[in-house]
């Protein structure tokens, strides 16, 4: 592992490469199909049996022999062709056929229940008319203007999974589809990539909780329910340690306890100022720093490092002011944490590009992620950079959708221009 950006700034792509040169996916675990949704998937499934496992029917109708609809027809005034059929049974799902069709009869059935022996064909419910009879306890069918051909509204056996066919592969996120398909081909459990843990630690003495009418020198805790919101956004488990104080001894042991999660994010005490102890109390803990401060506007003073632990504890610090801390998230601790989880083709896919609405002057020696909103436009997308005062701007941040990336040492971009961005989750 290189540690390659203590004592000195590197640039965004130097910061990204030696997170990725850190980070490794989790060892895969077996869970309960309930847990695993959004996990990836670390094995290929095969199906325990065809889809549907019969004939079955597509609508709520009648089974029905198609060629009594050309046999049995007999012709209207109207021109249309009727055709009358006695019912021997109605099925309704969960149960199975009873009876066998024959030329002169038909089944109700509802949907998703199997073709019973000697139909060939469903007719909607829609399209026929019912009327009870003396001599048959169930009635008589009658169809008018009913064109039927054999197979119509039957989905047949294994039509959409075949027994031993691969449903699913490795690598796949698992959704709401997936453990519905899972469900259907027989896994009570599988074996994924489980999500990872995240723990968020605001520090400062300046911090107090949200419901407090902060005094002179004193401001709200807003990075915490940001940073933590942010982890439950990806579906993670997440720890919030409350708030850590300027003091070593209180922060080692809030540091101590956030270090038992898979990754630990420590927002404020990484700069320079004279209370920023973080650093200090990591090193003290056996965390080895990889890099601190980064070529990017806002975040410059970001800190990442390994625990020497079981875990391997990634740890991130993070600047104090919001902004800072969210686009710090967004770009390097959100990639960490995807990567963790398995899932490299968030971490490896090229960047989208917008057309920028409107010249952008705010451009610099450092790579800039400003707060924009993408709007789709005949033709494409366009992005807007939205007015934003500072890296604790958290109102004009929360009418952004993106982030949009400016290179460091570029001129002024001209509306037009294409430009990267990154989703804002």
């Amino acid at each position: 592992m290189t540690c390659n950006g203590v004592g000195h700034m590197i640039s965004v792509e130097e910061a990204l490469a030696s997170i990725r040169e850190a980070v490794h996916a989790k060892s895969a675990e077996r869970l309960p199909l309930p847990d695993a949704l959004g996990c990836v998937l670390d094995e290929d499934v095969c199906s325990d049996l065809d889809v549907p496992r019969h004939d079955q029917s597509i609508v709520d109708g009648y089974a029905v022999c198609a060629s009594d609809f050309s046999i049995r027809g007999v012709q209207k005034n109207s021109g249309s062709i009727a055709v009358e059929l006695e019912i021997l049974e109605e099925v309704t799902a969960g149960s199975v056929p009873t009876c066998k069709v024959k030329s002169g009869n038909t089944v109700r059935l509802m949907t998703g229940v199997a073709i019973p022996p000697g139909a060939d064909a469903v007719v909607m419910m829609e399209h026929v008319e019912c009327r009870d009879e003396p001599h048959q306890r169930r009635g008589i069918a009658h169809f008018v203007d009913a064109h039927v051909t054999a197979g119509q509204n039957i989905m047949r056996q294994g039509k959409s999974i075949k027994r031993g066919q691969l449903v699913l592969t490795a690598g796949t996120t698992i959704g709401g589809v997936e453990l519905g398909l899972l469900a259907q081909v027989g896994c009570s459990g599988i074996r994924v990539i489980p999500r990872p843990s995240l723990a968020v630690l605001p520090t400062g003495d300046e911090l107090l909780d949200p419901s407090m009418d902060p005094p002179p020198g004193k401001i709200r805790n807003s990075n915490g329910p940001m940073l933590l919101g942010c982890g439950r956004q990806l579906g993670l488990q997440v720890r919030d340690l409350g708030i850590g104080r300027d003091n070593i001894d209180h922060l080692r042991r809030s540091i101590e306890e956030g270090l038992s999660a898979d990754v630990l994010i420590i927002s404020g005490g990484v700069s320079a100022g004279t209370l920023d102890l973080v650093p200090g109390v990591l090193a003290d803990l056996d965390v080895q720093a990889i890099f601190h401060k980064v070529s990017v506007k806002p975040g410059k003073p970001l800190w990442f490092g390994v625990a020497k632990n079981a875990k391997q504890t990634k740890v991130f610090g993070l600047p104090g002011n919001p902004v800072s801390s969210f686009v710090c998230f967004q770009a390097f601790v959100r990639p960490a944490l995807m990567q963790l989880a398995g899932k490299l083709g968030d971490v490896e896919a090229p960047l989208p590009t917008a057309v920028l609405r409107d010249r952008f002057e705010g451009v610099g020696k450092r790579t800039v992620f400003h707060p924009a909103r993408l709007h789709r436009v005949a033709g494409g997308t366009e992005i807007e950079c939205l007015q934003w005062h500072g890296s604790g701007d958290l109102r004009a941040l929360s009418g952004a959708n993106a982030l949009a990336i400016f290179p460091a040492d570029e001129k002024p971009y001209a509306a037009g221009r294409a430009v990267a961005y990154q989703l804002i989750d």
